[in-house]
Protein backbone atom coordinates (compact mmCIF):
# COMPACT_ATOMS: atom_id res chain seq x y z
CA UNK A 1 0.00 0.00 0.00
CA UNK A 2 2.81 2.40 0.72
CA UNK A 3 4.13 2.47 -2.88
CA UNK A 4 0.63 3.35 -4.15
CA UNK A 5 0.37 6.20 -1.62
CA UNK A 6 3.77 7.53 -2.72
CA UNK A 7 2.68 7.49 -6.38
CA UNK A 8 -0.57 9.34 -5.58
CA UNK A 9 1.34 11.94 -3.56
CA UNK A 10 3.85 12.38 -6.43
CA UNK A 11 1.05 12.86 -8.98
CA UNK A 12 -0.68 15.43 -6.76
CA UNK A 13 2.61 17.27 -6.24
CA UNK A 14 3.35 17.37 -10.00
CA UNK A 15 -0.21 18.58 -10.73
CA UNK A 16 0.08 21.31 -8.07
CA UNK A 17 3.42 22.55 -9.43
CA UNK A 18 2.03 22.50 -12.98
CA UNK A 19 -1.01 24.50 -11.87
CA UNK A 20 1.13 27.14 -10.19
CA UNK A 21 3.36 27.46 -13.27
CA UNK A 22 0.35 27.68 -15.60
CA UNK A 23 -1.31 30.32 -13.41
CA UNK A 24 1.89 32.42 -13.33
CA UNK A 25 2.35 32.23 -17.11
CA UNK A 26 -1.31 32.94 -17.80
CA UNK A 27 -1.25 36.13 -15.66
CA UNK A 28 1.67 37.53 -17.68
CA UNK A 29 -0.51 37.65 -20.81
CA UNK A 30 -2.72 40.41 -19.40
CA UNK A 31 -1.38 43.77 -20.58
CA UNK A 32 -2.35 47.04 -18.92
CA UNK A 33 -2.87 50.18 -20.99
CA UNK A 34 0.13 52.24 -19.92
CA UNK A 35 0.55 55.87 -20.84
CA UNK A 36 3.53 58.06 -20.14
CA UNK A 37 3.58 60.78 -17.47
CA UNK A 38 5.81 63.10 -19.50
CA UNK A 39 4.38 66.54 -20.38
CA UNK A 40 2.68 66.91 -23.77
CA UNK A 41 4.39 69.43 -26.04
CA UNK A 42 2.34 71.93 -28.05
CA UNK A 43 3.93 73.14 -31.30
CA UNK A 44 2.18 76.49 -31.79
CA UNK A 45 2.72 78.02 -35.25
CA UNK A 46 1.97 81.62 -34.24
CA UNK A 47 3.48 83.76 -31.48
CA UNK A 48 0.66 83.73 -28.91
CA UNK A 49 0.27 86.22 -26.09
CA UNK A 50 -1.58 83.65 -23.96
CA UNK A 51 -1.99 79.85 -24.05
CA UNK A 52 -4.32 77.71 -21.96
CA UNK A 53 -4.76 73.94 -22.10
CA UNK A 54 -6.26 70.87 -20.44
CA UNK A 55 -6.71 67.17 -21.22
CA UNK A 56 -10.07 66.09 -22.65
CA UNK A 57 -12.83 67.72 -24.66
CA UNK A 58 -15.04 69.28 -21.98
CA UNK A 59 -12.31 70.33 -19.55
CA UNK A 60 -11.53 73.80 -18.18
CA UNK A 61 -8.35 75.17 -19.80
CA UNK A 62 -5.69 76.52 -17.42
CA UNK A 63 -2.89 79.00 -18.24
CA UNK A 64 0.47 77.66 -19.43
CA UNK A 65 3.89 79.23 -19.03
CA UNK A 66 6.25 79.14 -21.98
CA UNK A 67 9.47 77.28 -21.15
CA UNK A 68 12.83 79.08 -21.28
CA UNK A 69 13.66 77.05 -24.40
CA UNK A 70 10.49 78.38 -26.11
CA UNK A 71 8.41 75.20 -25.81
CA UNK A 72 4.85 75.00 -24.51
CA UNK A 73 4.45 71.94 -22.25
CA UNK A 74 1.21 70.67 -20.71
CA UNK A 75 2.01 68.69 -17.52
CA UNK A 76 0.01 65.53 -16.87
CA UNK A 77 -1.11 66.67 -13.44
CA UNK A 78 -3.92 68.74 -11.93
CA UNK A 79 -5.29 71.25 -12.84
CA UNK A 80 -4.59 70.27 -16.49
CA UNK A 81 -5.50 66.64 -15.84
CA UNK A 82 -8.79 65.89 -14.07
CA UNK A 83 -8.53 64.05 -10.74
CA UNK A 84 -10.30 60.98 -12.16
CA UNK A 85 -7.66 60.77 -14.91
CA UNK A 86 -4.70 60.59 -12.51
CA UNK A 87 -3.74 56.94 -12.09
CA UNK A 88 -0.66 54.88 -11.50
CA UNK A 89 0.50 53.72 -14.00
CA UNK A 90 -0.51 56.77 -16.05
CA UNK A 91 -3.60 56.46 -18.19
CA UNK A 92 -3.42 56.87 -21.94
CA UNK A 93 -4.30 60.39 -23.05
CA UNK A 94 -6.19 60.95 -26.29
CA UNK A 95 -7.10 64.63 -26.57
CA UNK A 96 -5.90 68.05 -25.45
CA UNK A 97 -7.97 71.25 -25.51
CA UNK A 98 -5.93 74.34 -26.39
CA UNK A 99 -6.98 77.99 -26.18
CA UNK A 100 -4.62 80.41 -27.95
CA UNK A 101 -4.88 84.21 -27.75
CA UNK A 102 -2.78 86.25 -30.16
CA UNK A 103 -2.12 89.97 -29.79
CA UNK A 104 -4.88 91.96 -31.53
CA UNK A 105 -6.62 88.80 -32.80
CA UNK A 106 -9.47 86.60 -31.73
CA UNK A 107 -9.02 83.74 -29.35
CA UNK A 108 -8.88 80.22 -30.86
CA UNK A 109 -10.31 77.29 -28.90
CA UNK A 110 -9.89 73.78 -30.34
CA UNK A 111 -9.50 70.14 -29.31
CA UNK A 112 -6.63 68.15 -30.83
CA UNK A 113 -5.81 64.45 -30.91
CA UNK A 114 -2.54 63.64 -29.17
CA UNK A 115 -0.37 61.62 -31.59
CA UNK A 116 1.37 58.67 -29.99
CA UNK A 117 3.44 55.64 -30.87
CA UNK A 118 3.71 52.40 -28.87
CA UNK A 119 6.71 52.12 -26.59
CA UNK A 120 9.43 49.49 -26.52
CA UNK A 121 8.02 46.06 -25.61
CA UNK A 122 8.32 44.92 -22.03
CA UNK A 123 11.15 42.41 -21.76
CA UNK A 124 10.12 40.85 -18.44
CA UNK A 125 8.61 37.81 -20.15
CA UNK A 126 5.19 39.30 -20.79
CA UNK A 127 4.21 40.01 -24.37
CA UNK A 128 3.14 43.56 -23.55
CA UNK A 129 4.15 46.83 -25.20
CA UNK A 130 5.94 49.41 -23.10
CA UNK A 131 4.62 52.87 -22.22
CA UNK A 132 3.26 55.03 -25.04
CA UNK A 133 5.50 57.78 -26.40
CA UNK A 134 3.58 61.00 -27.06
CA UNK A 135 4.51 63.16 -30.04
CA UNK A 136 4.13 66.98 -30.14
CA UNK A 137 0.66 68.33 -30.90
CA UNK A 138 0.62 70.69 -33.90
CA UNK A 139 -1.50 73.78 -33.13
CA UNK A 140 -2.08 75.87 -36.30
Amino acid sequence: MKPRLIWVAAIILVAAIGGVVWFAVDKSRVCPAIGSATPIELKIVSAPSRVQACFGENCTPRPLQQQTDGRWLVPQEPPYLAAEQTTSPPSVLAKVRVVVKESGKRQRDAVFDIPAIPGVPNTTGAECPGPIQYLPVEVP
